[in-house]
């Protein structure tokens, strides 16, 4: 999907003007796309016209002269924003749509892929009683790790959430010794995607 780009208050007087008698040009010629734009081209036109005219006469200083061209650029702004929005509704994110009208497109990225999946989780004892090591293969500098454990409930169980790190290890304390636990580990990335689930781990806590 495309979007309007106008960049609008970072132009120069001068290049307002010329980027908007273009864009009355090309709505102008497609007009068969931009039906009854919105505000009208005429009122466009005329916006145009007065702010020409006020940045010329403001060249000779004074305050007035300068409000005067001021409160001319203000208007023209204001009616250039309708019109851009009435361009990207138009449009509905065509970029072909979007530069008939003679305006400029600011394409939308596209979205991160998921993080792969998480390679490689040994989950063993250490010597400290109730706890078990985790390690697994690292993702790369971009990726946080989730660590979740199976819970027993009844005839099915859940899996919960231990811990989210940058650290391609973990170690679960806590446990009961002589319980079997089984870990699983997920890579998140940068949009916070949640990538597929490693393959179990599972150890005895001692």
């Amino acid at each position: 999907m495309a979007l309007v780009k106008l960049d609008w208050y970072r132009r120069t007087v001068s290049d307002k003007l010329l980027k908007t008698e273009y864009i009355i040009q090309q709505m102008d010629v497609n007009s068969a796309t931009f039906v009854t734009p919105n505000p009208a081209l005429a009122d466009v036109g005329t916006a145009l016209s007065n702010l020409s005219k006020a940045a010329v006469a403001a060249q000779a200083g004074g305050v007035a002269l300068t409000l005067a061209k001021n409160e001319a650029e203000e208007a023209l702004d204001a009616l250039i924003g309708q019109l851009g929005s009435y361009v990207q509704n138009i449009s509905d994110g065509s970029e072909a749509l979007i530069l008939q009208a003679g305006m400029d497109v600011r394409k939308v990225p596209s979205p991160l892929p998921p993080p792969p999946q998480v390679k490689n989780v040994d989950a063993f004892p250490t010597r400290s009683q109730g706890e078990i090591q985790l390690d697994w293969d690292t993702l790369g500098r971009s990726y946080f790790y989730q660590v979740e454990l199976f819970v027993e409930d009844g005839d099915k169980g859940f899996w919960d959430k231990l811990m989210v790190s940058s650290k391609s290890k973990f170690l679960a304390t806590g446990l009961t010794t002589g319980t079997v636990y089984r870990f699983r580990v997920a890579g998140i990335g940068r949009n916070d995607e949640v990538g597929p689930y490693s393959q179990e781990a599972t150890s005895v806590a001692p």
